[in-house]
């Protein structure tokens, strides 16, 4: 699983980075327009909840995998062959969607199986699978660069489409419990004076259930939407105010998912010991810093140590939402993991979207580098909110709970 997962993030950061100049150099489209193709990641929850129920309910997480990955190598050869407008929008809502809900379904066979051999270091084997996605997105940007400058944009997209089908070689003759074992084995998280559960987790518990799970999610939208501002505007704020050359602030970018990969494991065996609520409660604290950081950069001198102080901030906010994050939503609705982790992971596709409209109102309302006061405002929003999730529903396991 943990070989699919470097695959499948090496094959997806090859393109992403590049899309807008497709959308532009090869669909024509204006990049008022090519902006626009990031809202379609707002149907990801629908997509997530779809087919993480359908992986809840079917013999094998990994064949849901399986079938979403295939519907991700048509959905990048279809894009690889557009020349209409519209298509892009229409393969990335019903097949990209599909295949990004089905990746997810790797991290609840992870649960699932640790569930089965229950380990006090569940946290750090989470965070090993997280590396894998981390370590993928690394390298994918830089051979999607160079990929991208040599054999051009459209056969870069066959590229990740064969991508996506290589995810599958790791997991041939890997099987998964089936959901009937999955059921016996959940534990659902109980509210303080709640009665004991069933002997058995029922297959579909009520809709109201889902509400921890989805203020979860909005709180880790809020706290990491931020992120896709600062990828898409400090660069423009470090070229144009303070002047600092390319090649330092290509390493200041990319600097960062290195620092996140020495931090995860860190920030799990941090969970292990003090509990998750704590640890994410302080990655709600780094994220609000980073951008006051990134906000403050051109008062301090010299100018670059409050943006290299912001990129481990947020290289540590990564760490602890991105490893902690999804064992906190599978918790929360313990008896259907594959879904829970489907709609957690789905943010991500928010985050753009939310983003992206973030950034786009701030720059033309405060300007730079005054826009990030708005996602350090966003995220002290998100910590709050985060408290007193935790105070209604603890997200720590019983057993740590206060």
């Amino acid at each position: 699983m943990f070989v699919s997962l470097v695959i499948s993030g090496i094959g997806i950061s090859v393109t992403i980075p590049q899309i807008t100049l497709f959308l532009v150099g090869e669909i024509h489209l204006s990049t008022a327009q090519a902006g626009l193709y990031f809202l379609t990641n707002l149907t990801a929850p629908i997509a997530g909840y779809l087919v993480g129920s359908l992986s809840d309910r079917a013999g094998s997480r990994l064949l849901v995998f399986r079938l979403s990955a295939l519907a991700g190598f048509v959905g990048w050869v279809l894009m690889a062959v557009a020349m209409q407008a519209w298509m892009p929008f229409a393969i990335n809502m019903l097949l990209l969607s599909t295949a990004g809900a089905g990746a997810a379904q790797l991290q609840a066979a992870v649960r699932d199986e640790l569930n089965r051999s229950p380990t006090p270091a569940d946290n750090e084997v989470v965070a090993v699978m997280r590396m894998a996605m981390a370590f993928g997105w690394i390298v994918g940007p830089v051979i999607g660069a160079v990929l991208g400058a040599v054999i051009g944009l459209r056969p870069l997209l066959l590229v990740t489409g064969l991508c996506v089908l290589l995810s599958l070689v790791p997991l041939i003759g890997v099987k998964t419990d089936t959901a009937a074992a999955r059921r016996a084995l959940s534990t659902p998280i109980r509210e303080p004076g709640a009665a004991a559960p069933a002997s058995a987790a029922p297959s579909a518990p009520h809709p109201r259930s889902m509400m921890p799970l989805l203020v979860f999610t909005a709180i880790y939208v809020l706290i990491m939407c931020g992120e896709t501002v600062k990828l898409a505007y400090l660069p423009l704020y470090m070229d144009g105010e303070l002047a600092v050359d390319a090649g330092v602030r290509g390493a200041i970018i990319g600097f960062q998912p290195l620092v996140e990969l020495l931090l995860m494991p860190f920030a799990a065996r941090l969970a292990t010991r003090f509990g998750l609520a704590r640890v994410l409660f302080a990655g709600a604290l780094m994220a609000v810093a980073a951008h006051v950081s990134y906000a403050s950069a051109g008062q301090i001198f010299p100018h670059l140590v409050p943006l290299i102080v912001g990129q481990v901030l947020m290289a540590g906010v990564i760490a602890t939402f991105g490893v902690l994050g999804i064992t906190v939503a599978q918790r929360l609705v313990p008896a259907r993991v594959g879904m829970a982790t489907s709609v957690f992971m789905s943010s991500y596709a928010i985050n753009a979207a939310v983003g992206g409209f973030v950034g786009s109102l701030g720059s033309l309302w405060l300007g730079l580098p005054q826009l990030f006061w708005i996602p350090a405002v966003i995220s002290a929003v998100g910590g709050v909110a985060l408290i007193v999730l935790n105070r209604c529903v603890p997200l720590d396991p019983p057993d740590r709970s206060p």
